[in-house]
């Protein structure tokens, strides 16, 4: 019945028969085909899903692995670009591969358990402590310098001196701040000259950035035997240190320099070098009976004496206090000029001009700050002033941008004298500070005398200051200094001053060996068991501060000494 009627295609009909063969014929072939379309239709499928699946798998492989490229290309950028940066990868990739090693080493040294001193090592403390090797600067500076003892600075020393490096508190491996060295060899004899080395030299590091914890008290002193050779010179730190006292005390420290975009760069990382000389004290004991002095006092008063006879003998006589240099009392009604010469060199003027470029940079600031606040209207009174104040500031750097050049002048050119022009263009810019050529400031100041120009002074002491020292520890400077300037800065570098040493003795001393002063309790913990090797005071010619009048304490054993394991020497740091 299904076929009836079919016909073929001329109109003849066709026969059943055929026709259920035929068909019985196509319904397998039709059945192979379309298992077939749809297999292909399957296959198809499954390509598209997983080329999807590819596609979604390279796109997150290229997002994970672009900000990965784009890091790693920074990273050469900067490396490449930035000396400071490729030594601190450098550092750091040396760091990681010895970190456990140098972590166990530290551990070790804090925690190891020191063998009972014996009687001939205990017998060195009392030498040590009886007699000391008091410090005191050169100055004026020598040139050439005719020792290789000297504070601040880098070290002289051979190229494999082994620069401390401590784990700061980010556990990163991060190099000691350089404090001073001693020749040994230059020593003079004296009575604890036994304990300390004939030759070789001393080098003492500190942990003066504020980053780390108790562990950089250890390992903070390396020694070189031997006598120096021709092929030693200036060892800069291994890896990138940080600002002395760290980037945020150091704005605080060294204003003038916050005007660069990074100023942390740019901190001082070292403390200005200073040649010193060496020379022994014996202890003053209590006079006795049949002392001849005895008839002159009650018997600590007479050693009091006998102590600061022996002091002035090294020391020199007291220094008093010499106000030529600060800006105390100095005239406002006309421009201050220290004294003849001034501005004498380049150092003077960076300090000056970036003084200057740091109060327009806080100024802009402010008044960029205030400006965020108001409403976008033009025509608002309180934006139009404002704006026009930002332009004044901005108009009266580009019109003085040749003298303003001397603000970043480089280290190696500090000492160099200015010129008659730019002396001349820079005291012209200085009477127009002084004439109130910059508008009242916007910034709110606690106190009105840090504002121009009532704070000009107070730059121009500084900056004669900084330009004098400069000048003088460059061989070619020193004749741009008159006398009167040079006594002026004397009282930076001495350790007896005037009233306080005439009044009651008192008086802060570097030294070797001796007894540590006492201002905590470190020098009572330490003095049983160990000697001092070196003692820091606060110097205000070095910027070394000490917390408040306080002391970095260099200790080692008396067998660790005489072994010669200077490694093994601990500092302590204590300030009121």
């Amino acid at each position: 019945m299904l076929v009836a009627g079919v016909e073929t295609w001329n109109g003849a009909m066709i026969e059943p028969l055929l026709l259920r063969r035929t068909l019985l014929l196509l319904i397998p072939i039709g059945g192979i085909g379309l298992a077939f379309l749809r297999a292909r239709r399957s296959l198809r499928k499954a390509r598209a899903k997983r080329e999807a699946a590819d596609t979604r798998e390279n796109a997150r492989a290229a997002g994970q692995a672009r900000p990965a490229a784009d890091l790693a290309r920074r990273r050469t950028k900067a490396a490449g670009g930035d000396a400071a940066a490729k030594m601190v990868a450098e550092s750091q990739a040396q760091a990681k591969r010895s970190d456990g090693a140098h972590r166990a080493k530290i551990r070790a040294h804090v925690e190891r358990k020191a063998p009972p001193t014996s009687d001939a090592a205990r017998a060195a403390i009392p030498l040590a402590s009886r007699a000391c090797l008091a410090i005191r600067h050169v100055f004026p500076p020598r040139h050439p310098q005719r020792t290789m003892s000297f504070f601040g600075g880098v070290p002289l020393a051979p190229d494999d001196l082994d620069w401390p490096m401590i784990h700061n508190r980010k556990g990163l491996l991060e190099p000691l701040t350089f404090m001073g060295q001693v020749d040994l060899g230059a020593l003079p004899d004296g009575p604890a000259r036994s304990l300390l080395p004939a030759h070789g030299y001393l080098y003492f590091f500190a942990p003066m950035s504020g980053n780390f914890d108790g562990d950089a008290s250890h390992f903070v002193v390396r020694y070189v035997e031997g006598k120096a050779r021709k092929d030693w010179g200036p060892q800069h730190n291994p890896g990138f240190l940080e600002p002395i006292d760290g980037a945020e005390n150091a704005r605080y420290r060294y204003p003038w320099l916050t005007w660069h975009d990074k100023p942390e760069k740019v901190y001082p990382r070292f403390y200005p070098r200073i040649e010193i000389e060496l020379g022994w004290l014996e202890d003053v004991a209590e006079v006795e009976e049949g002392d001849p002095d005895a008839g002159d006092g009650f018997p600590w008063e007479v050693a009091k004496q006998r102590r600061r006879q022996q002091l002035v003998a090294f020391h020199g006589a007291p220094v008093s206090w010499n106000d030529a240099l600060s800006a105390h009392g100095k005239p406002t009604d006309r421009l201050w000029i220290p004294f003849e010469g001034f501005p004498t060199n380049r150092r003077t003027a960076e300090v000056l001009l970036g003084y200057l470029k740091s109060y327009i940079k806080e100024e802009t600031i402010g008044i960029k700050a205030r400006l965020d606040t108001l409403p976008a209207r033009s025509e608002d009174p309180e934006r139009s002033r404002l704006s026009a104040l930002l332009e004044r500031y901005t108009q009266f750097e580009k019109d003085r941008w040749r003298i303003f050049q001397l603000a970043t002048t480089g280290e190696a050119q500090r000492g160099k004298a200015l010129d008659e022009n730019q002396r001349t263009e820079l005291l012209a810019l200085l009477e127009e500070l002084r004439a109130g050529a910059l508008p009242e400031g916007v910034l709110e100041r606690h106190y009105m005398h840090k504002r121009l120009p009532m704070v000009l002074n107070e730059w121009i002491a500084r900056a004669a200051v900084e330009g004098a020292e400069s000048a003088l520890a460059d061989p070619d400077g020193i004749a741009q200094m008159p006398d009167a300037v040079v006594e002026a800065l004397r009282y930076r570098h001495s350790v007896l001053r005037d009233p306080d040493f005439s009044k009651n003795g008192s008086y802060a001393q570097h030294q070797m060996l001796g007894r540590g002063v006492a201002i905590q309790d470190a020098a009572e913990l330490m003095a049983p068991e160990h000697i001092l090797l070196l003692q820091l005071r606060w110097d205000n010619a070095l910027d070394w501060h000490m917390g408040d009048a306080g002391a970095a304490q260099y200790w080692i054993r008396p067998a660790d000494l005489a072994a010669r394991r200077f490694e093994n020497t601990v500092l302590t740091f204590e300030s009121h």
